[in-house]
């Protein structure tokens, strides 16, 4: 006995008719009739009555029909309710974005995986590199997207890493400011310069090491808000070093009313945005889905 058998005398039950039913099912005529046949034989009753006014069920074949009915129904409410413990078994995606990183495609990738994976529940937390680091052995985040640099690749024999981009440093200033000419800047050509500074680990750690390795350069004041830095830079107060990121997402750069200079230096240090998580731990289908989108979306962000 075959499921599609017991679809067959329900749909002729309903139609009184073998060719309609073959229509709305969209199967040969010959091929409903072989089959209930077969199901007759199997059963050794006889379901439908066949005459050239149609078809109408036996009284035998009527309570068969019934029980037909009742185990289909039974099998879609067994279907609907393995749907419902696969999903609801998914557990939560919880993702660490490091703190400052403007991310404008990020609710498309979120859109995509909810659309591919409805019931997935995906939290993020905005944490420091090396505190996403932290979290991601103590199994508080699944995967995080990071800055790898010194400080994190500390922890690279528990944490696997893979790499995005090289972060690119410009140096942001006023229109009016007499470096707005350059093309690009040297470290040198700072000196003379007051400097303001976002106050985030990864950029502490850079400008430890260049303004020992350059300076020492004066700096107004450090911050972790990005509005204050770019209104304190546009009234020409200062000058701040940023990331190339920053100068995507910057609406003072597109309006013209800072520039953004690239800063020439060669230092052995660099780091780059990427992604972190458990060394030789599996991931699921729906986080590396949320990669490659991530990936593909961040590729397109910075290449444009």
């Amino acid at each position: 006995m075959r499921i599609e058998q017991l679809e067959y005398i329900v749909s002729i039950a309903k139609t009184h008719s073998f060719s309609r039913t073959a229509q709305d099912l969209h199967i040969s005529q010959s091929a409903i009739s072989q089959s209930v046949l077969k199901l007759e034989e199997e059963l050794g009753v006889t379901i439908f009555e066949r005459s050239s006014l149609g078809v109408k069920p036996t009284d035998e074949g009527d309570i068969l029909i019934k029980n037909a009915s009742e185990i289909l129904l039974g099998l879609e409410e067994l279907k609907n309710n393995a749907k419902k413990f696969r999903e609801l078994d998914q557990e939560e995606l919880k993702i660490g974005l490091v703190s400052g990183l403007h991310l404008p495609f990020l609710p498309k990738v979120l859109s995509q995986i909810k659309k591919e994976f409805p019931y997935q529940s995906i939290t993020f937390r905005e944490l420091s590199s090396v505190e996403i680091v932290k979290s991601t052995i103590n199994k508080e985040l699944d995967i995080g997207i990071l800055v790898i640099y010194e400080n994190t690749l500390n922890y690279c024999n528990t944490i696997e890493f893979r790499s995005f981009y090289e972060i690119k440093f410009f140096i942001f200033v006023d229109k009016h400011s007499a470096l707005a000419s350059f093309s690009s800047l040297t470290p040198q050509d700072l000196l003379n310069h007051t400097l303001v500074m976002y106050n985030g680990e990864f950029m502490n750690w850079f400008f430890e090491k260049f303004n020992k390795r350059f300076g020492p350069f004066e700096v107004l004041f450090k911050t972790n808000n990005n509005e204050t830095i770019r209104e304190t830079v546009r009234k020409g107060l200062a000058i701040a070093i940023e990331t190339e990121a920053e100068l995507l997402n910057n609406p003072y750069i597109k309006s013209g009313e800072l520039i953004a200079i690239p800063l020439r230096i060669n230092i052995p240090d660099k780091g780059y945005l990427g992604l972190a998580k458990i060394k030789n731990k599996a991931i699921s289908v729906e986080t590396t889905t949320f990669i490659k989108s991530f990936e593909s979306h961040i590729q397109e962000m910075f290449n444009r």
